[in-house]
């Protein structure tokens, strides 16, 4: 029991933003008080018995419509997640025992599963929990069962990012709670998880890594090096890629650090090459064949040159 003589509104937040007219009830709003607040905008009714908190996502609310919980790829930017592929259909959890469930912009249509005309890809399941949105670790758990492999890497390099250099921000998914979920999963599932590392920053990282150790190319991410620096990927010993997406380049002052470290490190010793988000994406095949080009003269290792770098603490 909530307590008596709630407001609708209120009664719809601590339902986790969805609440239904049995909610309602138990909670001692009026049917008067209910209308009301729609009325007023106060709460929203998305189907019949069905009401949520206005300011909610419009994609949960329309997964609420359908009958179910905003699921897998469709949840994962709302989790705070990098998603490489947005989806070109809205994914939604619903119980396994579901039915009559609703079109996703028409609340009079009943949907059939398997309609290709619903907008809809559903995900039937005996774990369905409380408000629109699924947990983050179903999140991740449906993207590893449901999207290509390198989607939903993407999507745990994001919630294992933790930054050597900021030791305040927490990661999304701590490594306890990761080595919890990893034992969950099936083994073939599990595998893929495990590929998964804490530090990678962007997409176009992630992305270069995978290509990298599909091609058999030796590579390490956010590489501490000398002077203090980090390499976004090490290539072997000392030939540093990086991925430049727009905005952190962008900030006053980046541009000119940028320039310093760089000149910095090729100083030392270090081979440099970077490239952007989208040729990371777009292009790999051309960013494989200069690589190799490098490697084939000796660019990633310390015995084509004179000298190793000098040691700093």
């Amino acid at each position: 029991m909530l307590g008596r003589m709630l407001d609708p509104r209120s009664v719809a937040r601590a339902h986790q933003g969805v609440c239904t007219a049995a909610d309602f009830r138990e909670a001692g709003s009026t049917r008067r008080a209910v209308e009301a607040a729609i009325a007023s905008g106060a709460i929203e009714r998305v189907r019949r018995g069905v009401f949520v908190d206005p300011g909610m996502p419009l994609d949960m609310k329309r997964a609420v419509r359908v009958g179910g919980q905003l699921a897998c790829v469709s949840a994962a930017r709302l989790h705070g997640l990098r998603v490489l592929t947005p989806p070109s259909e809205l994914h939604v959890a619903v119980d396994h025992h579901a039915t009559r469930l609703r079109h996703v912009d028409d609340v009079g249509r009943l949907l059939r599963a398997g309609d290709p005309s619903g907008g809809v890809r559903l995900h039937w399941t005996r774990e369905t929990g409380p408000g629109a949105i699924v947990s983050l670790q179903t999140c991740l758990r449906q993207m590893l069962a449901c999207v290509p492999e390198l989607d939903a890497i993407c999507a745990l390099d994001s919630a294992r990012e933790r930054v050597e250099w900021r030791p305040d921000r927490a990661a999304l998914l701590g490594q306890p709670a990761f080595e919890r979920f990893t034992a969950s999963l099936p083994r073939h599932l599990r595998r893929v998880a495990e590929r998964s590392i804490t530090g990678s920053q962007a997409i176009g990282e992630t992305v270069a890594r995978e290509a990298l150790g599909a091609a058999g190319i030796p590579v390490r991410a956010q590489v501490r090096l000398p002077g203090g620096y980090w390499a976004d990927l090490l290539i072997g010993e000392r030939l540093i890629f990086e991925v430049d997406g727009e905005t952190p380049h962008s900030l006053p002052g980046a541009f000119d650090r940028d320039r310093s470290r760089i000149g910095w490190l090729v100083a030392i010793g270090y081979e440099y090459v970077s490239y952007s988000h989208w040729q990371v994406l777009t292009d790999w095949g051309s960013i494989e064949a200069a690589l190799r080009l490098m490697l084939r003269r000796g660019s990633h290792r310390w015995d084509s040159i004179a000298a190793r770098p000098v040691e700093f603490d």
